[in-house]
């Protein structure tokens, strides 16, 4: 769902896959093309905005069970990243956050510097 508040995109990315950076690193190449490929697919079902320019990104995370470290989730931070942006070296800040919940998603919130 993308949703406007305060000069903010707001971007909730329901049904993320639990899958922490530790358990990634480890898979396969072709396990990791899918899980990028699926997650962009996600992505595409909640927006097809490209950014350009300097913004700062808050995400936040809720999943299901044990909650991830928050470090555990950089590696979909930047999946995210690299779909919504085609240059990202202008983003000036991105904070993430984990919190249990009884359902997996993101809600990532994306305002202009």
């Amino acid at each position: 769902m993308l949703q406007y508040k305060n000069k903010a995109m707001i971007l909730e990315i329901n049904n993320i896959p639990k899958v922490s950076f530790n358990v990634y690193n480890h898979l396969h190449w072709t396990r990791k093309k899918a899980f990028k490929d699926n997650l962009r697919l996600l992505l595409m079902s909640v927006t097809r905005v490209q950014l350009q320019g300097s913004y700062n990104l808050d995400f936040k995370f809720y999943f299901k069970g044990r909650k991830l470290d928050t470090i555990n989730v950089t590696h979909i931070v930047k999946i995210i990243e690299d779909y919504l942006f085609k240059q990202d070296n202008e983003n000036r800040k991105i904070c993430m956050e984990v919190f249990k919940s009884t359902e997996n998603k993101c809600i990532l919130t994306i305002t202009k510097n």
